[in-house]
């Protein structure tokens, strides 16, 4: 006997969903409300250092090269990297500023548009960047910076 294949008028809307949910990626999570890292800043004559910005690059899961080449172009001033990851920046700024700095690159270039997740990863093709989220799937373009 000859089985025919199931129409999709023969699945129920319960059977339907649960294959559609099954294709989905799986979520990973982990486990708590995801906090912004806050910077250790400290001012030294002319000069703003960012002790722990190599943690906050690790944490937001984002290149050092392209974090500092955000501060540099928002704040308008040199800036380079320490052999210990400190950020060193021309100017003097206040650690209000440069946490407000990095709450806006974590909402432009970290978190998720469509879902919100912050396991998303960041590629560079061309001139764009595209955003990829790895918790539901989502792809975004984004100006490069």
């Amino acid at each position: 006997m000859l089985l025919t294949p199931k129409s999709i008028k023969d699945y129920s809307y319960e059977e339907l969903l649960d294959r559609a949910l099954s294709k989905l990626p799986k979520r990973t999570s982990s486990g708590g409300p995801f906090e912004i890292p806050r910077a250790d800043v400290i001012n030294v004559g002319t000069k703003t250092i960012i002790r722990n910005f190599r943690q906050i690059c690790d944490c937001l899961n984002r290149e050092e090269k392209l974090m500092t080449k955000y501060f540099v172009k928002e704040l308008a001033v040199p800036g380079s990297i320490d052999e210990s990851g400190a950020l060193m920046l021309q100017g003097r700024f206040s650690s209000a500023i440069i946490n407000k700095l990095i709450e806006r690159f974590v909402k432009t270039y970290v978190l998720c548009p469509t879902c919100g997740s912050r396991f998303t990863e960041l590629k560079r093709e061309g001139k764009v960047f595209k955003l990829k989220c790895l918790a539901c799937g989502a792809e975004t373009t984004l100006k490069a910076y």
